[in-house]
């Protein structure tokens, strides 16, 4: 299901909710907003909260293992790949090129688990 499936079907939900049973504190409100109200709340929700999920390597390294590493190439190119970090250094494929030199790590992101799965 697409960010959008998910927004519309979240509005369609709420609006529901708020007409037949208001309990939410600003569910008064609901007439005044329509579903493509709740649609782009929930849009920049979304991508707020991933937007959130990267971090910087300058105020935090990730701890020993894998993980999504975003790396900048000069000001025109960015690379995404899973990489390990052993002892708070980056040690992806890139690290191990010539071109590191030109590479730099603009962010991390830990993996998490699969559902159903440990690791």
């Amino acid at each position: 299901m697409t960010n959008e499936e998910k927004a519309k079907a979240y509005a369609e939900k709420e609006l529901v909710r708020a007409i037949s049973r208001p309990a939410h504190p600003l569910d008064h409100l609901a007439p005044y907003f329509d579903s493509k109200d709740i649609q782009q709340a929930y849009l920049a929700g979304a991508a707020e909260a991933l937007a959130s999920q990267w971090k910087d390597p300058k105020v935090e390294l990730p701890e020993d293992g894998s993980h999504l590493t975003l790396l900048e190439h000069g000001n025109d190119r960015l690379i995404v790949e899973v990489a390990p970090w052993i002892d708070g250094k980056y040690q992806g494929g890139y690290a191990m090129s010539v071109y590191f030199k030109q590479i730099s790590v603009k962010a991390w992101l830990p993996i998490p688990p699969l559902k159903g799965g440990n690791t």
